[in-house]
């Protein structure tokens, strides 16, 4: 039995932005392994100078979520404050939600256009592969009316080939009489 409801209309804007977003936060995760595998075997020194860059950059101490790695530091120094001391950063007053970060929204600017090329490449395939269908489709209808079209043209050959015949057999009848 279907759980469709009749009343219920999908919310193309809603589903495209809940996209978006899962793309956006993909492609952070993806950052964040490639910073932990790439910085796996970096001192801590060099980390906290990392930090320290990314707050003038940010022109606040940063949260876990606002850096490259935020998780992988904070699992490094034991503590995202132990890592802020060794910066000689303060902590931060409050912990913005990720789509709050300059992080997020600059590769939010990054995955939307891709996700509409993405889309397009899509539907530009499908349509494809429906003319593609329609065409063998085609094709095939045609190839079955050319060969209908041959059957009764067999059978009417037959048929005017019969009446000769049978047209022989009576006139050679009529002078056998």
């Amino acid at each position: 039995m279907s759980h469709f409801n009749p009343n219920q209309h999908f919310d193309v804007e809603s589903w495209r932005d809940r996209q978006i977003a899962q793309r956006t936060k993909d492609a952070l995760a993806a950052r964040d392994a490639a910073f932990a595998e790439k910085h796996a075997d970096t001192p801590l020194r060099e980390l906290a100078l990392y930090l320290a860059r990314c707050a003038r950059t940010l022109r606040h101490s940063p949260a876990p979520c606002e850096v490259d790695g935020g998780a992988f530091i904070e699992q490094r120094f034991g503590s995202w404050d132990a890592a802020l001391e060794m910066a000689r950063l303060r902590p931060p007053a409050k912990e913005p939600k990720l789509k709050d970060t300059a992080r997020y929204k600059r590769e939010k600017a990054v995955q939307e256009p891709l996700f509409y090329e993405e889309s397009a490449r899509k539907k530009k395939a499908k349509r494809a592969k429906a003319a593609a269908r329609h065409a063998a489709q085609q094709s095939r209808l045609e190839e079955k009316k050319r060969l209908e079209q041959e059957k009764k043209e067999a059978r009417d050959t037959a048929a005017r080939q019969c009446e000769v015949e049978k047209a022989a057999e009576a006139a050679e009848q009529e002078v056998s009489c």
